[in-house]
Parts: structure tokens; C-alpha cells; sequence
């Protein structure tokens, strides 16, 4: 995985709307993290995979799409302390919650995030039995990009845009 400057803005690339979590705990999630840009995020964004003080960057990828790393990146091993993150498109970036996984090569499941909020106050988190996508108390008024990429996804169905 190549390490990438997101200094400049790029052009939004791919993934999924509504993945589901693959039932890993917080402290136990493997062979990939990603990060679903729910519709109705005003944001295009990058994610990432922290380990100590680098950051395995993915390529932007637009409203509605998920993006994921594969696991292990550069300096990962058993027991290694990782932590994803969001960077809005000339926005801020945050840090997913929960933060600090650990990284255990034996568990085969992913990690997934959820992203909305604004280009200026991203939100990132774990979805949980109780909230299927972490923003339900979020207020997010839907884009018309936004409502486009869900007709997409329900007419559609998922897509994989792990190669773009």
C-alpha cells in the first residue's frame, strides 16, 4: 500500500453504500478496514490505516461508496495498536471510533466504519447492534448527489470499486 500526500484535491473515485460489518469486535478486526461515506455526507474523502506516526492512505472515493485497506499495511504486526481515519476533501480529517484496534493476523474478518457530517466536521464511527449506521441521531439533510447514488446502489446493488 502506498503511502500518499492528500495535500492537493483529488477527483472522487469508488465503494459502497450500507456495507455491513462482518461482526468483528472493535479490538479484533483484520483482513481489511474500510470506510462507508454514507449518502448524505457533504464530503468526498480518503481513508486511512494509522499505525504509530504513519498513515496508509486509499485513493477519494464520492458520497455513498466505500473504500478499504487491506491489512496488514507497512509496520503491522501481531498485537500492532492501528487506528482508521477520515479526510474530507479540502476538509478535516478525524479519527473513526472506537480508536486503537489491534491488529490480529488470526481474526479474518474486516473492520468497517461509517463517515457523514460535513466538509468541515467529519464524523466517523462504528456501527453497533443498536444503530446499523452511527449517524441515525446525526442531522443530515440528503444531497441530490446523494439521493442519485442511492438509486444507484437500490437499483444496482453493491458494487466492487476495491480496484479504482
Amino acid at each position: 500500500m502506498n503511502r500518499k500526500c492528500i495535500a492537493s484535491a483529488g477527483v472522487a473515485a469508488a465503494a459502497l453504500f450500507g456495507a455491513s460489518t462482518l461482526g468483528a469486535a472493535p479490538a479484533a478486526a483484520q483482513s481489511a478496514a474500510c470506510v462507508n461515506l454514507l449518502v448524505g455526507a457533504g464530503y468526498a474523502a480518503w481513508m486511512g490505516v494509522k499505525v504509530g506516526q504513519g498513515t496508509d492512505w486509499s485513493s477519494s472515493f464520492p458520497i455513498g461508496k466505500t473504500r478499504c485497506i487491506a491489512l496488514p499495511v507497512e509496520g503491522m504486526v501481531q498485537g500492532t495498536p492501528y487506528s482508521v481515519v477520515v479526510k474530507a476533501v479540502l476538509g478535516k480529517t478525524v479519527t473513526c471510533s472506537p480508536d486503537n484496534l489491534t491488529y490480529t493476523p488470526s481474526t479474518t474478518t474486516s473492520v468497517v466504519f461509517n463517515a457523514w457530517g460535513t466538509t468541515l466536521s467529519p464524523k466517523c464511527t462504528m456501527p453497533d447492534a443498536e444503530t446499523t449506521t452511527g449517524a441515525e441521531s446525526a442531522d443530515i439533510e440528503t444531497t441530490a448527489e446523494g439521493q442519485k447514488a442511492l438509486q444507484t446502489f437500490l437499483s444496482e446493488g453493491p458494487q466492487d470499486y476495491s480496484d479504482e
